[in-house]
């Protein structure tokens, strides 16, 4: 007891020291917030309202750099320290580790499963696949090992059902990197021996790439017989993974996230220590209309081998605390991690996001088709993503390693939050040092300077350091989407003031607001330059939001499933005969996909405002404004239907809050007709505010800022949406 009272004078200090806002979580755990659950995108408590875990993962259960840092006692430590879950991470097919003695690690993990259960905190048990082989490449393919998996996998799930456990949540697959198509066959092969024993059980799938590739369930996800049980790892390393941030917010947006490792130090556990990227990161898991999700997240690791991302030193005791030093400030990192262990909440600027006072009408005409310009607020890694990723060298993983030499780079965002440039200006050059030392002008044109409607020196964008510009001279130097004028000749658009993609890179992403006018399912055409070429079967661009995939075919509306991409054809024959070049040859022609659809949909599940992301898989440079044609109204089945922060089946209620962020009064707006009760529910679980409504109200309720919950009913239906108040 002593040790635990000493560590919470220390946390006291280092909070006091720090004016950061404190999260509303703290100090909260099971006894709290019961059997978790899927509300939406959410993970919640027992009565749906959302929560957040945070702890650490151990150390490989099978190292010796472990020993000494497991049990009742070091789990109770960790829950002194502030944390909530304990992370188990179980390495499986390296020398004396699971697959040499399957019982002893089963033993291993009951006990601690039980010995979190009566600590009152969560328990994460992981699958930890990462064989490195003797040129240091790992299988990375949890596939090698389903039936093994599916063994562990159900008789751990049994015994918690047996007992009563459901404080346990399971990790299948630490980092594989197999490709997502491999790991979500994997998951559908093991997910159902969990759920045989226990079927609100909460899972978490890694993604590609040593979970980094988190944007790829958002257009292929586990099948929807899951969608309460599963959850999408991501892995953040701070120095490395700054970069991901953007796919990180964006995922936050569509699929249900959950941090399950992450270090403010490089990706191989060694220095740097980055603790402002780290802090962006846990910035970004609180929720925020740039990432509107509050995140769970486990850091790596609880343990005390000789490396910088160990939290203690010699022994797993107070006092041993790592005193590795930051780079970018005056913490060191077993400070900097009970700081946030403890609760804090970075103060990291959030900017501005929604739509621009102009955005996309659905359905489009011939007179008013699709303008690639009209997304949303917010910059690079909130409204966008664009990846740059020629201007950058990687290793075998990935991993960011330094700007190529002689490559024009933005040193707005990654070049000035790597430190390879200490002032933000508008582009540079990286010389032979890897550095960019002074800015450089190539000539009259880029050299001009930008400024923002504050008269502040503003950046032109992350494409290389090519201009960009909206139609009708629509200008928006502060932005960065790789954009171009199409001229669009021979086609009813010709010279109407439309955008064409212009370098697009795999994995990029952009964010819309667009206006139903009705519910329904809408063909998709477009206009493509010879410039496009054909690079999947499938087509190299989604649509995704928040209620899932939008693509379906003619022949099976219902099903979300059945396509994810859409393309089209390289164009061959101009509509303008006369033209020859590749950016003055254009055609007009429906989108297609593979699976033998004749035509791609586009489903909207309700009329007014909503917001989508749409994602690029491959190059997609030289498509043009896309249409959407009304081809006919929703299948009743069709998911699209149906409110993502609704668990259960019964009817939805429409409803939108604005001003959201609010600092006071707000307004509730029904679209269906009759009455209806709205209820102001806080982080607490408890109701502050609440109101007969018919139509639409304001509320002006004395609230303090934080995150709440406004929950509308009506005739049996229950809907829910975030509420922050500043």
């Amino acid at each position: 007891m002593k040790k635990i009272l000493s560590l919470a004078a220390v946390a006291s200090m280092a909070l006091t020291a720090n004016a950061a806002e404190k999260s509303p979580f703290q100090g909260k755990g099971y006894a709290d917030w019961g059997k978790l659950q899927l509300v939406g995108n959410q993970l919640s408590d027992k009565d749906g309202n959302a929560v957040q875990l945070k702890g650490w993962s151990t150390f490989s259960l099978h190292y010796g750099e472990v020993q000494g840092c497991l049990g009742k006692g070091q789990w109770e430590l960790m829950k002194a320290y502030g944390a909530n879950i304990v992370r188990l991470a179980m390495y499986i097919d390296e020398s004396n580790s699971y697959l040499n003695n399957p019982t002893k690690f089963k033993q291993l993990i009951k006990e601690s499963i039980a010995e979190t259960k009566e600590l009152g905190m969560y328990c994460l048990v992981d699958w930890h696949i990462l064989k490195i082989d003797s040129n240091g490449n790992t299988s990375g393919d949890p596939n090698k090992y389903t039936s093994q998996a599916k063994d562990f996998f159900s008789e751990i799930s049994k015994y918690c059902a047996d007992n009563g456990y459901d404080h346990v949540l399971y990790e299948l697959c630490n980092e594989p990197t197999c490709g997502w198509s491999n790991i979500k066959s994997y998951a559908e092969q093991v997910i159902p021996v969990i759920t045989a024993n226990q079927p609100d059980a909460i899972i978490v799938v890694g993604t590609d790439q040593w979970c980094q590739k988190i944007t790829e369930p958002m257009s292929a996800p586990i099948s929807a017989n899951y969608k309460k049980n599963v959850m999408y790892s991501f892995h953040y390393y701070a120095c490395t993974h700054k970069y991901l941030l953007g796919d990180f917010r964006n995922a936050q947006s569509n699929i249900p996230v959950f941090v399950s490792e992450w270090s403010a130090v490089n990706f191989d556990g060694n220095g740097p220590f980055c603790s402002g990227n780290g802090d962006e990161m846990i910035a970004a898991c609180e929720y925020q209309d740039a990432a509107p999700q509050i995140v769970s997240w486990c850091i790596w690791n609880w343990g005390k081998k000789n490396e910088a991302s160990s939290f203690f030193t010699g022994t797993c005791a107070v006092g041993n605390e790592s005193k590795y030093d930051a780079k970018d400030s005056n913490q060191n990192y077993g400070d900097y991690v009970m700081i946030k262990m403890a609760g804090e909440i970075p103060d990291i600027p959030i900017p501005e996001t929604g739509p621009w006072s102009t955005i996309n009408s659905i359905p489009t005409t011939a007179a008013s088709a699709w303008h690639w310009d009209y997304y949303d607020r917010g910059g690079e890694g909130v409204a966008y993503h664009d990846g740059n990723g020629t201007a950058w060298d990687k290793d075998k993983k990935g991993n960011f390693l330094g700007y190529k030499i002689g490559q024009e780079v933005d040193v707005f965002s990654l070049a000035y939050d790597l430190e390879l440039t200490t002032e933000k200006c508008k582009w540079a050059v990286v010389d032979k040092s890897g550095k960019i030392p002074v800015v450089k002008s190539f000539d009259a044109e880029i050299a001009t300077e930008w400024k923002n409607a504050d008269g502040e020196k503003t950046y032109r964008s992350l494409n290389g350091g090519r201009m960009y510009s909206g139609t009708d001279g629509s200008a928006r130097p502060d932005e960065g989407v790789d954009l171009s004028n199409a001229g669009l000749q021979g086609t009813d658009l010709e010279w109407s003031g439309y955008c064409n993609l212009g370098w697009v890179e795999p994995e990029e992403w952009i964010k819309y607001t667009v206006k139903v006018d009705k519910p329904g399912y809408y063909k998709i055409s477009g206009i493509v330059s010879a410039e496009y070429k054909q690079l999947a079967d499938n087509g190299e661009i989604s649509i995704v939001s928040d209620r899932g995939n939008h693509l379906r075919t003619p022949d099976d509306l219902a099903n979300n499933e059945a396509i994810t991409t859409f393309g089209f054809v390289t164009t061959e024959k101009c509509a303008d005969a006369s033209k020859s070049d590749p950016w003055d040859c254009w055609s007009e022609q429906d989108a297609f996909s593979g699976y033998d659809a004749e035509e791609v949909y586009c489903a909207f599940g309700f009329a007014g405002e909503t917001k989508i992301t749409v994602r690029f898989m491959e190059d997609c440079g030289g498509v043009g404004p896309l249409k959407f044609t009304f081809v006919g109204d929703l299948d009743e089945n069709d998911p699209i239907k149906k409110d993502p922060s609704n668990v259960s089946d019964v009817e939805v209620i429409n409803f939108s809050i604005y001003p959201n962020p609010t600092s006071g009064e707000f307004t509730v707006a029904i679209a269906e007709s009759g009455e209806a009760t709205v209820e102001v529910v806080n982080m607490a679980g408890q109701v502050v505010a609440s109101q007969k409504v018919e139509g639409s109200a304001k509320i002006n309720k004395a609230l303090a800022a934080g995150v709440y919950t406004v929950v509308v009913k009506s005739n049996g239906a229950v809907s829910t949406k975030k509420l922050v108040v500043k």
